[in-house]
């Protein structure tokens, strides 16, 4: 079968591999789409690093060969019985894999997968709506734990695909939501999506203007943008006793200055929320349609992740067929 292999940096090729054997519990599920994700971005540019020879790739949806229905790709190996799984947190499980980073990923012709890893699709989610459900999954997982009230200020450094569905899951919350990026036409996009308040920090002293809207600073930040530079920029942007998760990159010189008690976290995909993900999408009260630039099939991945890195092609998410 045809799969997507990482070699290295800026070294990823599409190439004949085994198909996988189903034993035990497992199912065997044709790939159908996915989407190129900020996590592949990372590993293509030599940011994160990889076992050379692993296939990459772990928002996608397929076809169960021993049923026939379309199911969501779940890329989260969790043992259920350690520490973590048994106070409800699989994301930290003592033994888990991340499919597409520890262990091979969803780019490729078919996949073998357990049955608790595959998340049914109603037709009201279309084809393309399927490929993004795992950054609707970790939106909800985010703002889930950032706890935001009612009518709370809530900034989003970023404004890609995972920076977008931050917002409007923020929204959905009923948070008064500021995003923050150096783009105009991704700014743009937000707007149209619902964001209240649009910072372009190329042009911008983003925490004066965060602190002029909010009067004291943001309740909930979100860091999406990927970078240490943004990473930096959350202590100043937060208020006293707010809450920060760093969801793009992790590292960083902080100086929390006035940050008074103000919670910083990372955080990781969990298995709890696709499902919501998955009805959110169908019943339309997420957008993921309008972040979708670009297409590209399965043989054409080095062209589609070139795009993906370029901000020249204006990209926001690229999604990739079989």
């Amino acid at each position: 079968m045809r799969a997507v292999v990482y070699h290295g940096p800026k070294d990823v090729k599409v190439e004949d591999v085994h198909e996988p054997q189903v034993k035990g519990r497992k199912v065997l599920v044709n790939f159908k789409a996915g989407s190129i994700c900020g996590t592949d971005l990372h590993l293509y540019r030599g940011d994160w690093k990889i076992k050379r020879g692993r296939i990459i790739g772990h928002d996608a949806w397929g076809i169960r060969q021993d049923t026939g229905k379309r199911v969501v790709l779940l890329p989260l190996s969790w043992c259920g019985k350690c520490y973590y799984c048994m106070r409800g947190h699989p994301s930290l499980c003592e033994r888990v894999l991340y499919y597409g980073l520890t262990k091979g990923g969803f780019f490729a012709e078919f996949v073998a997968l357990r049955e608790r890893n595959l998340v049914p699709l109603p037709d009201a989610v279309s084809d393309e709506e399927a490929a993004m459900i795992e950054p609707v999954a970790f939106a909800l997982h985010t703002l889930d734990m950032l706890k935001p009230d009612a009518d709370d200020y809530a900034t989003v450094l970023g404004q890609g695909a995972i920076g977008s569905l931050m917002m409007q899951v923020a929204k959905l919350k009923g948070c008064k939501v500021i995003v923050v990026d150096t783009q105009d036409y991704r700014l743009e996009l937000a707007q149209r999506l619902g964001a209240d308040y649009c910072i372009n920090a190329a042009k911008e002293d983003v925490p004066k203007r965060v602190k002029d809207i909010t009067g004291r600073g943001s309740d909930v930040v979100v860091e999406a943008a990927g970078t240490t530079k943004t990473v930096e920029l959350t202590p100043l942007l937060v208020r006293k006793a707010g809450r920060v998760a760093l969801v793009g990159e992790f590292e960083g010189n902080m100086n929390f200055g006035n940050a008074d008690e103000a919670c910083f976290f990372t955080t990781y995909i969990s298995p709890s929320e696709y499902p919501t993900a998955v009805d959110l999408v169908a019943r339309k009260k997420l957008d993921v349609q309008s972040l979708i630039t670009h297409r590209f099939k399965l043989e054409e991945f080095e062209k589609a992740i070139q795009t993906a890195s370029d901000p020249a092609q204006k990209p926001v998410k690229v999604i990739v067929t079989s």
